[in-house]
């Protein structure tokens, strides 16, 4: 069978259209008065005195049928169009889909090595759970060793494994904290760990960067959002065999950063210098009081961190630790005084500022410090606290730097800002309530304060950048997404998000109940970093595992300088502990300063300076920036394994019931072009209702209707006068055309006239042609008797007929032979 597209529908409206349109057609005449030549050419047929109205309203509504339908025949078609959608839900099996990407091949094959840990800072510390056993042997002179007498046993208890993967099984795609695993590993070794054998670690490397581009994508092992920030666990795969593809859902676990930024009020303020150089671009920098400074508020800001899990007041912390960069700023440089414990004199006894005051900043070394952006995790960079003064520095500012020291304040004082707004450090317990929080001060890409290209740093420009607190914590989650295939090729790039929205919950209990480890506060954050997951009910009272039933979990963890994914994990492989609290701690450690090998403050990236640019307006839309350097990070860092086909896709068949909705195509079809269509069906079944009634009811018959047309036919009319003997008006019709259908009428002059002999046929029905009738008396005197009437016989072709008196002849009676 023949598949239906566009245009056989198409083809099949035209033809019901065009036997619309010749339902009113006749022969060459009927053609010719129904056409719009009579209006045009203001013939007879168009001439409407003496004619009743409704024949005039019929004549006129019959016209604008026939146009109606022409427009219909024209318009209706144009409605139609071809779409692809999705049908009814089937169960299929799926296959793994290779990524042909620079992530699918930058990813080396899984490793048959497992998960290990080590506890322990500047000792070994027996792991939870684990078997090994360490001593603790001092000397004499008090200093102590660490001993393992049979070997340190780095391997997960299997306890440990069987919790942290009992909330979800391998019947669903979402993922649970061992299926994470590091993109790039390498092995390790080492003679007091696991007897000497090879054990595995993750070794970061960046790989192609997808910061820019602002989608929902699928890479590898991952669904990557640089819409939002963050990273979904999925090892994909897709149900093949289907011509258009197919569309269907997936609950992933995701991680997400969540930040928050606040605006300090005060701004970095230059000026381009005239005749730029390879070390200074940059004069006249100095700090703005946008109202940072003069409307601070003078109360210290405390916030409430008792249960983090259920509200970790970013908002706050980000708050606080702006309001903390501004006091140290003004004690810093004299705008107000802290208290003194010796003389008494209260904080803010007196206040050195006003708005758009400005303060002179020593200017870095390096010339292009400023003009792109910058994520300092210190609070301080942006002050170049110990610095010099220089000749391309203010010298119109409103206030210089005092040196260090003055009244106790040092770059210490800054450095501070982060452990009190992160809420933990590595010394406080690993467990629940100690979620991960990094802080830090973002420098926005400069703004252009006066006119000219908004984007090109000319000679005697002025720029201003904006100062935000920002602070970011990393949650667990889980989402729904919706995955369309197309079918085409098996390629990755045919795999297509739709759609990601968090999952819904028809109740509380319904939700998932994360649990992470507690060992009772026996550990500290730097000692060993929590394992969780998700959990199943059994878990809900185990005094070994802290849980809460929530949408989401707010991951454990402290920020520090040394979580970065550039020094490689040489002791443990716990991806799922370690990553997000490396990738966050390395979004804040972006220009500046910084080593990264990724450079994501714009200064070599000018789509990147520009993208950054756009968000760096506010600080709503700037706390999107460390989302995406997070996310584009965290890609490179980790994959997930499991998928339809479960752990590692090794299975042979699904182990998920999953619905897929194929995709076919369909015809649809725009309605508002059927709208001529639809007054024409309208006006026909009206006229069709009209006929019904009148026939019902006896105002009129078929063979009313058949007179009718007979009395209004052209060809009727001429034979009856010219050919009065072959019968007249009510003539049934296949005979009239046997007898007068090759009758020829010349229409030549101004009068009709026989234009020859007429062929006799064979035989004629005398019956039929002893017709007679009301309407056919007034041309005969009586049944049967023609009319003595004067005619006119021309001589063939164009010459003036001439007159004479008719003959007498006898006419059959009706029924007569």
């Amino acid at each position: 069978m023949p598949e239906i597209t566009v245009g056989y529908v198409a083809g099949a409206i035209a033809a019901a259209i065009f036997v619309e349109l010749n339902e009113l057609r006749t022969v060459a005449s009927g053609a010719l008065q129904r056409s719009y030549w009579p209006n045009l050419l203001r013939s007879d047929a168009a001439k409407n005195h003496g004619v009743r109205k409704d024949i005039i309203f019929l004549t006129y509504f019959i016209s604008f049928m026939g146009a109606l339908i022409a427009i219909a025949g024209i318009v209706t078609p144009l409605g139609l169009y071809e779409t692809l959608v999705s049908t009814d839900n089937v169960q299929t099996p799926f296959r793994y889909l290779n990524d042909s990407s620079p992530f699918g091949y930058g990813t080396p094959p899984r490793s048959n090595l497992t998960f290990n840990r080590k506890c322990g800072n500047l000792g070994l510390l027996p792991c939870p759970y684990s078997d090994t056993i360490v001593i603790n042997v001092f000397d004499q002179s008090g200093n102590s060793t660490m001993e393992t007498p049979y070997g340190y046993n780095m391997t997960i208890p299997s306890i440990v494994t069987e919790t942290y993967s009992s909330g979800v099984g391998n019947d669903t795609t979402i993922s649970n904290y061992f299926d994470i695993e590091w993109r790039r590993y390498q092995t390790n070794s080492d003679p007091d760990l696991n007897n000497g054998s090879t054990f595995l670690v993750g070794a970061f490397r960046p790989m192609q960067s997808l910061a820019l581009n602002g989608a929902i994508q699928p890479v590898e092992g991952l669904i990557v959002d640089t819409v939002n920030g963050g990273v979904g666990f999925r090892n994909h795969t897709i149900p093949p065999g289907f011509k258009y593809g197919a569309t269907w859902e997936e609950d992933l676990l995701f991680i997400e950063p969540e930040t928050v930024c606040v605006n300090t009020n005060t701004t970095l303020d230059f000026t381009i210098a005239p005749s730029p150089n390879s070390t200074v671009s940059i004069v006249d920098l100095v700090l703005t009081d946008r109202g940072g400074f003069v409307n601070l508020n003078k109360s210290y800001p405390l916030v409430d961190l008792s249960d983090p899990q259920k509200n970790p007041k970013l908002h706050e912390r980000a708050w606080k630790a702006a309001w903390m960069t501004n006091a140290w700023t003004m004690l810093l440089y004299n705008v107000t005084n802290q208290y003194n414990e010796t003389s008494g004199q209260k904080a803010f006894s007196y206040l050195n500022s006003e708005v758009g005051k400005t303060f002179a900043v020593p200017n870095q070394d390096n010339s292009d410090y400023y003009d792109s952006l910058a994520m300092d995790s210190t609070f301080k960079e942006h002050l170049n606290i110990g610095g010099s003064i220089g000749s391309t520095d203010s010298p119109n500012a409103d206030a210089r730097p005092p040196r260090l020291g003055v009244d106790g304040i040092s770059s210490s004082n800054f450095s501070a800002i982060s452990l009190i707004c992160s809420g933990s450090g590595g010394a406080d317990y690993a467990n629940i309530t100690n979620v991960f929080v990094t802080c830090g001060i973002m420098r926005g890409i400069p703004q252009r304060q006066d006119d000219g290209p908004k984007m090109i740093f000319q000679a005697n420009s002025r720029w201003s950048q904006s100062i935000y607190s920002c602070v970011t914590a990393v949650k667990a989650t889980i989402k729904t997404a919706s995955f369309t295939f197309n079918g085409t090729e098996d390629e990755l790039s045919n795999l297509n998000i739709t759609s990601l929205r968090n999952k819904e919950y028809a109740n509380d209990e319904s939700r998932p109940l994360w649990g992470v480890e507690d060992t009772g506060n026996a550990y500290s954050q730097l000692d060993m970093k929590p394992i969780w997951g998700l959990v199943s009910s059994d878990y809900d009272n185990n005094q070994n595992v802290s849980v809460v039933r929530q949408d989401s979990l707010y991951l454990p963890g402290y920020s520090s300088s040394f979580s970065s994914l550039f020094s490689e994990y040489a002791f443990q492989n716990l991806p799922g502990s370690e990553f997000y609290q490396s990738a966050a701690s390395s979004a804040y450690s972006v220009g500046g300063g910084s080593s990264a090998p990724v450079d994501y403050s714009g200064g070599n990236n000018m789509a990147m300076w520009a993208r950054w640019r756009e968000l760096s307006v506010s600080p709503e839309n700037a706390a999107k920036i460390p989302n995406i350097v997070f996310t584009d990070y965290a890609a490179a860092a980790v994959v997930g394994t499991k998928g339809v086909l479960g752990p590692g896709n090794a299975a042979q068949r699904n182990l998920v019931a999953l619905p897929v909705r194929p995709t076919e195509r369909r015809i649809r079809y725009r309605w508002p072009f059927a709208i001529p269509a639809f007054i024409v069906a309208l006006m026909l079944i009206i006229m069709t209702i009209a006929s019904v009634v009148t026939l019902i009811f006896g105002h009129g018959s078929i063979a009313k209707m058949r007179a009718h047309l007979h009395q209004s036919s052209t060809g009727r009319i001429f034979t009856t006068f010219l050919h009065p003997e072959q019968g007249g008006l009510r003539v049934q019709s296949k005979e009239w055309s046997k007898r007068l259908g090759t009758a020829v009428v010349d229409l030549s002059g101004d009068y009709p006239m026989r234009a020859g002999p007429m062929q006799q046929p064979e035989k004629w029905d005398t019956a039929a042609s002893g017709e007679a009738s009301a309407e056919g008396e007034q041309f005969l005197g009586a049944p049967g008797q023609a009319s003595p009437r004067t005619e006119y016989v021309g001589v063939q072709g164009f010459g003036q007929p001439q007159p004479y008196t008719g003959v007498q002849y006898t006419v059959p009676p009706p029924g007569g032979k």
